[in-house]
């Protein structure tokens, strides 16, 4: 498989995926009001955006002519990381498929030093990442998404 940049006529696919994979992976982690009402053309516009602004990488897994998986990565919002992968998400129909991997090696690249957000009670994400050799840090916070009030882990890198 071959890992490919988004491009701005990208967006829409990437924001289908987002919603699709957050509605699969995200149930019963995040109540199904939240998950029911996200939009893909609200998603859409900041798709656009990250893609267009050129100052993060947004990396495509195509299959079949459809895009299954993206990931995100850029510069860490956080002060004491260089580098974050800030998501990766593939719809159900590609987990187990190995693109995931595919997707943090090309998102991380050389960074020796990389964090990445996982929502506190998702086993299978915090399981994926453990894998790959990150460890949680100790850090967390509390994100609000609708109505929801979401408690993540920071995972890191060994080298980190």
């Amino acid at each position: 498989m071959t890992i490919r940049l988004a491009v701005a006529s990208d967006a829409s696919a990437v924001a289908s995926v987002h919603v699709r994979s957050w509605q699969s992976a995200y149930r019963g982690l995040i109540p199904d009001s939240v998950l029911d009402n996200l939009s893909v053309e609200a998603r859409t516009a900041g798709w656009e955006e990250y893609i267009a602004s050129g100052s993060v990488w947004v990396g495509l897994a195509p299959a079949s002519g459809e895009i299954v998986g993206f990931a995100f990565a850029g510069e860490s919002r956080d002060d004491d990381a260089p580098f974050e992968l800030y998501t990766i998400y593939l719809l159900p129909s590609a987990w187990g498929s190995g693109l995931a991997l595919e997707l943090v090696a090309a998102a991380i690249g050389d960074e020796k030093d990389v964090i990445v957000w996982v929502l506190d009670g998702n086993a299978r994400a915090r399981r994926f990442y453990e894998r790959l050799g990150f460890r949680v840090d100790g850090a967390t916070r509390t994100q609000t998404v609708g109505s929801a009030v979401l408690e993540e882990v920071r995972y890191r890198t060994a080298a980190g």
